[in-house]
């Protein structure tokens, strides 16, 4: 009988060393249970912030190559004048300085043959290619090619017309000295009513491209605060 009193006597701690054990399982869950929400949700407003800077990255980065290219700016003359006389040159002016690698210009009247061409002259931002003077009272159109700054070739076209040369009139038997009318200028107003349209184009596409950086700063900044805000009351709740 001493026996049997004594096995049970030694069982009795072992239940309670386990009941301590589940109650001290269970208040160590109660006190982490709070911290799970706080957390789940800071590791979703992180997240999200990565993937919404990763996608302004991969935006802006996409666009960049396709504005690193030179492109035209302006002609002289403007692509549709209409011209008394011939000019004395072709200039096309880039947005930035092209390569001088062989620059093309190739000039054709309106029955498409090939009347002019050769390698325009690179100073600066602008080619320039010399009118030959016999070129009078046709349409032309100029095609350009050059190499742009960044190593790519770029190319385009544009026409103009130029009025036939009058005939000269028949010589009148008079006593008076016979009256020379000077001829009418070339009409320039067209090409600078052109290359302030291609300047303020170039403003708005440089306006355009800065609008999705500015949007996306503007997001992460308001997700900061969320973030800020939630770090705040959690250790409120803390010291709490």
């Amino acid at each position: 009988m001493s026996f049997q009193t004594d096995q049970s006597h030694h069982s009795h701690p072992s239940t309670l060393s386990t009941v301590a054990d589940r109650r001290g399982r269970a208040v160590a869950l109660a006190h982490a249970a709070p911290r799970t929400g706080p957390a789940r949700l800071l590791v979703a407003v992180l997240a999200a912030l990565a993937t919404l800077a990763a996608t302004l990255l991969l935006g802006i980065g996409g666009a960049a190559p396709a504005q690193a290219h030179d492109r035209i700016v302006s002609t002289d003359p403007a692509d549709g004048a209409q011209l008394d006389t011939a000019p004395a040159a072709l200039t096309m002016t880039f947005s930035t300085e092209p390569l001088a690698v062989e620059p093309q210009v190739v000039v054709t009247d309106a029955a498409g043959t090939v009347v002019a061409q050769g390698s325009p002259t690179i100073e600066g931002t602008s080619a320039t290619f010399p009118w030959p003077a016999e070129l009078t009272g046709d349409t032309y159109t100029i095609a350009w090619r050059v190499v742009s700054s960044d190593g790519h070739p770029i190319e385009g076209t544009f026409s103009f017309a130029v009025a036939a040369a009058p005939e000269p009139a028949a010589p009148v038997a008079t006593d008076e000295p016979a009256v020379v009318t000077p001829s009418a200028t070339e009409d320039t107003t067209e090409a600078t009513t052109a290359a302030a349209s291609d300047a303020s184009d170039a403003t708005d596409d440089e306006a355009r491209s800065i609008v999705p950086l500015l949007v996306g700063l503007a997001v992460l900044a308001a997700a900061a605060v969320v973030v800020a805000v939630l770090i705040v009351r959690r250790r409120q709740q803390q010291q709490d």
